[in-house]
């Protein structure tokens, strides 16, 4: 049940001892966000566009090229820049485009 009463019968399908967890995601994600901050994480405002994905990923510590358009206030596009990273964590959603 839904905090506006909105409720959704899951059926069957879950043992006794099995539950789904839900939660509202823009609380989350806003604590995440801070607490990723807080221990010197920097936030950037801007879309992924692409991810270059090292060949040897696999077996080596190579890092990840991130495509972005980072916001621009009065841009509509943003200004394209890239970021070397260790590890990428696609928590964009159910319809991730970081998951694709």
């Amino acid at each position: 049940i839904s905090p506006t009463n909105v409720e959704v019968d899951i059926g069957d399908t879950l043992q006794p001892n099995e539950y789904i967890g839900m939660c509202r995601r823009e609380i989350l994600d806003k604590y995440l966000r801070d607490r990723a901050i807080s221990y010197g994480a920097e936030a950037i405002q801007g879309l992924v566009t692409k991810i270059d994905v090292p060949a040897d990923h696999k077996e080596s510590e190579s890092k990840y090229t991130l495509h972005y358009q980072e916001f621009t206030e009065g841009s509509a596009a943003g200004t394209p820049k890239t970021m070397d990273v260790d590890v990428v964590i696609g928590a964009d959603g159910a319809n991730s485009r970081v998951a694709k």
